[in-house]
């Protein structure tokens, strides 16, 4: 994971990332960014056996691509979906949503939040970490990030 350092300015150019797969399985943190852009940001997610990306409600849509394990995902609280390997779940935003891993490995996931959800260096090692620093206002996204839109 050395080689993906996240960008704290707006980038400029193309971003490559080789073999997502492989990054996100290398991560053991629960939430990490890779990269932030003015109107969208790059996110990978490890949910260990038994736990859960938590029930929350975005301001901004997420596209979740699921590349290892298992899940259910549940939708307002409700509905259940099962959701495997090469699944994409695309949430609006203001959708209470969850994921829970139903596997017997970790979930890895890699998410896109349209605009920007998280601080541009965010690295979550647990769920409970990243409530906690998001209730206290310290992983909000760059200034930059929330100009939707704006021409550079």
């Amino acid at each position: 994971m050395s080689q993906w350092k996240p960008n704290s300015d707006p980038p400029k150019t193309v971003a490559v990332f080789r073999n997502i797969v492989q990054v996100a399985s290398e991560s053991d943190k629960f939430r990490r960014v890779l990269w932030t852009g003015r109107n969208s940001q790059l996110v990978i997610m490890t949910i260990p056996v038994g736990g859960e990306i938590g029930e929350e409600r975005h301001t901004v849509d997420q596209h979740l691509n699921f590349l290892s394990g298992t899940a259910t995902a549940v939708i307002d609280g409700k509905r259940e979906e099962a959701v495997k390997p090469g699944d994409v779940v695309i949430v609006p935003a203001g959708t209470l949503h969850n994921f829970k891993n139903t596997g017997a490995t970790p979930l890895i996931v890699s998410t896109v939040y349209a605009p920007a959800e998280h601080k541009a260096d965010t690295v979550h090692d647990t769920m409970e970490q990243g409530e906690e620093l998001e209730e206290e206002g310290k992983d909000e996204p760059p200034s930059w990030a929330k100009d939707l839109h704006k021409k550079p």
